[in-house]
C-alpha cells in the first residue's frame, strides 16, 4: 500500500467539548513541531522531546499574551499513530479554553481536521488496516462492555488475519491458474482440479468459520429494540423500571399513566437493547391517551421484538384481547409476560392459549424484580442472542465486512462449479479473481475512493 503524503498539518479537539479536567488538541502532520513551537511560551529552557510531556504555557501566536498551562506530549514520526510527527496539547476543560488553544493552534499554521482524518493517515500510511480503522470508531461508539470488547479485539487484528488468510489462499490457487493460461504451451503441468475443488472447499469454509454467530455480531453493533405493549395498568412502566434498575417511568395504580412512549437504553448481557414503554391500549375518548396509543404503534412499527405484558391478578378483558390483534399486525417475535405474579392467579397459561397465544410466558412480579432474571434469559434467546459469549466473540460485528465476505463466497462457489463442469482455468479463475477484490475491500487493499469517504466521513473529528 502506497504511503500517503501530506503536505499539510492538521490539527482538531481529540476530547468532547464541555466542562471537564481537561481538553486535548491533537496536531499531524510535518509541521506538528514548528507548530507547537509558535504556541509555546518563548524560553530557552522549553524543549519538546519525542515521547515526553512537558509543561508549557502557551501564548497567542499573534500578540504573544499567555493564555494557559498545559502538557505537551511529542511523538516523532513514524512512532505516532498516525506515522507522522504529532502533538497533543492536554490544556484546562471547558468550552473557553480548549477553543482557545485550537484557535492559537490553527492560527499557527494547522488546518481543521475532517472527521476522521488521523485514522484516515493512520490507514493510508500503513499503521493499520481498514477493519481496525472501523474498529476505531466502533470502540468510540461501543454502548457495551461486550461491543467494546468485540471492537478491541478487531482493532488487535483478529479478523483482519482471518481475512487476510482466506485471500492469501485465493491467490495461492489464483497465482496456478494463471500460469496454466500463460504457459499451456509450455511443460507447465495443469493444476489438479481435484486439488482445486478441494482448495477451494476449503476457502469456503474459513469463511463459513469466519461468518458464524454473524446475527450476533450484529446485535452487539446494532443492538435490538424492545417494545413493552399491554392493557393500561399491566405494569409496564414497573417492567421496564426492573430491567432498567431504576425509576425511569411514573408508576401509579391510575390506568393510563404513560400517555407517551417512553424509550430508555439497557444492556442486556453484553447486547444494547432500546426498549420503550409503550401507552396502554385499550378504546378511550381522551384525545391526549389517543395519541400516545397511536406512538405505541409507531414503536411497534419500528421494534424488532415485542414484550406482551398481562396481569396475572386480573381476568383477561376486551382491551387485552385488543392488544393481542395489534400486536399481531406488525408480525414481530414476541415474549409473553405474566406480571404481578405475587397476586392470587385469575389468568394463567390456559387463558393465554385460548387467545391463540403459544410458548411459555414468563411470570414476573416487576415490584420486587421476581422473574426479572429469568425474563433477560428469554429475552436473550427470543432475539438469538443466547449463544454469545465473552471468551469467543463473534468474528463479524460489521454489515460491509459480512457482505463482503457472502460475496467472497458467492464468487467462490462460480469457481467451484466451473471446476465440477471441467471447464477450463481462465473459467475457474473468474471467481477467484472476484473473491480477492472483494476480500481486499474488508482489509483496504482494494478500497476505493469512494469507499473510504463512505467510511471515514462517519467519523468524529478528532479521530
Amino acid at each position: 500500500m502506497a504511503t500517503m503524503t501530506a503536505p499539510d498539518t492538521i490539527a482538531a479537539i481529540a476530547t468532547a467539548l464541555g466542562p471537564a479536567g481537561i481538553g486535548v488538541i491533537r496536531v499531524s502532520g510535518p509541521a506538528a513541531l514548528a507548530v507547537a513551537g509558535q504556541i509555546v511560551s518563548s524560553g530557552s529552557e522549553i524543549e519538546l522531546r519525542d515521547r515526553v510531556t512537558t509543561l508549557v504555557s502557551l501564548r497567542d501566536p499573534y500578540d504573544g499574551s499567555l493564555f494557559d498551562q498545559a502538557l505537551v506530549t511529542y511523538m516523532a514520526a513514524p512512532r505516532s499513530y498516525t506515522t507522522e510527527d504529532v502533538v497533543e496539547i492536554s490544556c484546562h476543560g471547558g468550552i473557553a479554553a480548549v477553543r482557545a488553544t485550537l484557535d492559537a493552534v490553527l492560527a499557527a499554521g494547522a488546518r481543521l481536521a475532517e472527521p476522521g482524518e488521523f485514522t484516515l493517515r493512520a490507514f493510508l500510511n500503513g499503521r493499520i488496516d481498514l477493519v481496525q480503522a472501523e474498529a476505531v470508531a466502533d470502540m468510540v461508539a461501543a454502548p457495551t462492555d461486550l461491543s467494546l470488547k468485540a471492537a478491541r479485539e478487531q482493532l488487535g487484528g483478529r479478523l483482519s488475519g482471518e481475512v487476510a488468510a482466506a485471500r492469501a489462499q485465493c491467490l495461492g490457487l489464483l497465482a496456478r491458474l494463471e500460469a496454466e493460461i500463460d504457459f499451456s504451451e509450455d511443460d507447465v503441468p495443469p493444476v489438479d482440479r481435484r486439488q482445486a475443488a478441494d482448495d477451494l472447499s476449503a476457502i469456503r469454509l474459513l469463511l463459513d468459520r469466519i461468518l458464524d454467530q454473524v446475527e450476533c455480531g450484529r446485535l452487539l453493533r446494532t443492538g435490538v429494540r424492545l417494545a413493552i405493549v399491554g392493557s393500561p395498568n399491566v405494569g409496564k412502566s414497573s417492567l421496564l423500571n426492573a430491567l432498567l434498575r431504576s425509576d425511569r417511568a411514573i408508576v401509579t395504580d391510575i390506568p393510563g399513566t404513560t400517555r407517551d412512549t417512553l424509550e430508555e437504553q439497557f444492556d442486556l448481557e453484553g447486547v444494547p437493547v432500546a426498549v420503550v414503554d409503550t401507552a396502554g391500549i385499550r378504546g378511550t375518548v381522551d384525545s391526549v391517551e389517543s395519541e400516545g396509543i397511536a406512538r405505541s404503534r409507531r414503536a411497534l412499527a419500528e421494534a424488532d421484538v415485542a414484550l406482551l405484558v398481562f396481569d396475572a391478578g386480573r381476568e383477561l378483558d376486551d382491551a387485552d384481547n385488543a392488544v393481542v390483534g395489534i400486536v399481531r399486525e406488525y408480525g414481530l417475535p414476541v415474549l409473553t409476560v405474566l406480571n404481578k405474579s405475587d397476586l392470587p392467579e385469575q389468568t394463567g397459561h390456559r387463558d393465554l392459549a385460548a387467545l391463540g397465544i403459544g410458548g411459555t410466558a414468563v411470570p414476573t412480579c416487576a415490584l420486587n424484580d421476581a422473574g426479572v432474571a429469568p425474563l433477560r434469559s428469554a429475552l436473550l434467546e427470543l432475539i438469538g442472542a443466547g449463544g454469545i459469549r465473552a471468551n469467543e466473540l463473534p468474528l463479524v460485528t460489521n454489515e460491509r465486512h459480512q457482505e463482503a465476505l457472502r460475496a467472497a463466497r458467492t464468487h467462490l462457489e462460480g469457481s467451484a462449479t466451473a471446476v465440477a463442469d471441467g471447464l477450463p482455468a481462465d473459467f475457474i479463475a473468474i471467481g477467484l479473481h472476484g473473491a480477492v477484490r472483494v476480500l481486499g475491500e474488508v482489509t483496504g487493499e482494494d478500497a476505493t475512493a469512494d469507499l473510504l469517504a463512505n467510511i471515514f466521513e462517519r467519523f468524529c473529528i478528532g479521530k
